[in-house]
């Protein structure tokens, strides 16, 4: 409804206050309790509205808090297992940084003793060189001077004894030096064999010792690589942490604020409901004093003048918006209900203006109303009164203002009035336009 069902159960009131005169003060000063009450009403019906606004969006907000805080807590797991594994990566780093550290230390030793080694060797392989080129000369020499002497070298040895004994002696001796010179070869190619081996153990030591100078700079750059990611770990640990409780504390500060202005707006909930409800018992109250009144005013009948007086103040501001004279309005309503908002006539049409269903669809759109809703508008007088004038308004813009005319096309339909060229030639739709003419030249008076 468009101006409510508690303004309209107003509307209603004051339509039927057409009571004895007696009643017409006591009526009026509840009709002011009951306006002012339905105003406090709407008032805090708007502020109820809005504090349950603040409530649903407040409670999204503690929803999507609740989410964050969710989340929070779910990245301050994730950062947990991260800097665990951090922690487990930085333990693993240390452990492989002492066992580096370990090896380069024996890797030096190893180094160290290669190295003496290697010194002891080439100083060896020096002394062997010359014990080597020594012996070298010496058999030269003995080998020039058998190859110069010959087998005639020997025979003057031989043949140069005095005596058998000192040829035998004599031969002896030259074979023992062809024995040793053989041996001294002999020797000599096996120094020379020792010399080489010597030297490729050499070449195998320095190979060795290069090796391990390049593991030894390999193991310090992976020592320094290792140092620095061992302090980018913690680094990020650190970082880490403080995040994770930097984002929990600062969700959490903003669930404690909401949920307290929660707690706020529900009890202010509770106070505009509490006040609502005493509003509308006091309503219900009023209503019930003028229902009293209404029971009077059906076993006694007003006047005209006072069912006319009692019409203006509804009728009047809906006439005037639509440009049709107040006096023809309260005049259709006197002839269709006599004033009775609840009634329904054996045609369907309903209320203080017995407004068709059709009619009201077809126009409800036009003064703001929902055509789907317009069935239940109908038994609303405020809106029974909107519709059934802005009809007439359409009549009287058919029918150029003629009075009589519109009141045909209300009765009896627009068409019926086109086809005749005036009002039709039935009975009732000439009576009716008679009556409300009459009342309305009444009205006019008053």
């Amino acid at each position: 409804m468009r101006r409510g069902s508690l303004i309209a159960l107003s509307a209603a009131l004051v339509l039927v206050t057409a009571g004895p005169v007696a009643y017409a003060a006591t009526l009026s000063q509840l009709q002011q309790q009951e306006r002012y009450a339905q105003q406090q009403l709407a008032k805090e019906q708007q502020q109820y509205s809005q504090t349950q606004l603040a409530i649903t969006k407040t409670m999204n907000e503690m929803s999507q808090l609740n989410q964050d805080l969710a989340s929070a807590r779910a990245q301050i797991g994730s950062t947990t297992a991260q800097i665990q594994a951090t922690q487990l990566h930085i333990r693993v780093t240390e452990n492989l940084l002492a066992t580096t550290m370990a090896q380069l230390t024996q890797t030096e030793r190893q180094l160290a003793t290669t190295t003496r080694e290697y010194q002891k060797t080439t100083l060896l392989l020096a002394k062997t060189k010359k014990h080597l080129i020594h012996q070298g000369h010496v058999l030269s020499s003995q080998l020039q001077l058998i190859e110069e002497r010959g087998s005639v070298g020997y025979l003057d040895v031989i043949l140069g004894a005095h005596s058998f004994a000192d040829f035998i002696s004599r031969a002896q001796i030259l074979g023992q030096v062809a024995s040793s010179a053989a041996e001294e070869v002999q020797v000599i190619k096996h120094e020379e064999a020792a010399y080489k081996v010597q030297q490729a153990n050499l070449k195998r030591e320095q190979v060795f010792l290069s090796n391990a100078k390049s593991s030894i700079a390999q193991h310090k750059a992976l020592l320094q690589n290792e140092t620095a990611l061992l302090a980018r770990e913690r680094q990020h640990e650190m970082v880490l942490k403080a995040d994770a409780i930097s984002q929990a504390n600062t969700v959490s500060q903003g669930l404690s604020q909401r949920q307290l202005l929660m707690a706020q707006l529900q009890q202010q909930r509770g106070q505009l409901a509490a006040g609502m409800n005493a509003l509308q018992s006091r309503i219900a109250g009023l209503v019930a004093q003028i229902q009293a009144l209404i029971g009077k005013f059906n076993a006694g009948g007003l006047s005209r003048r006072q069912l006319y007086a009692a019409l203006v103040p509804l009728v009047s501001p809906i006439a005037q918006q639509w440009g049709v004279p107040v006096p023809l309005v309260i005049a259709v309503i006197t002839v269709e209900s006599g004033g009775n908002s609840q009634i329904v006539s054996s045609a369907g049409a309903i209320g203080l203006m017995q407004v068709e269903p059709g009619t009201a669809q077809d126009i409800a759109k036009f003064v703001g109303l929902s055509p789907s809703t317009v069935m239940q508008e109908l038994y609303n007088p405020s809106d029974n009164v909107e519709l059934g004038t802005y009809y007439l308004h359409h009549c009287l813009g058919l029918f150029g203002g003629n009075l009589a005319l519109a009141a045909a096309a209300y009765n009896a339909g627009p068409g019926a009035v086109q086809q005749y060229g005036g009002v039709p030639p039935y009975p009732q739709t000439q009576q009716y336009v008679a009556d409300v003419m009459a009342l309305y030249r009444l009205y006019s008076t008053y």
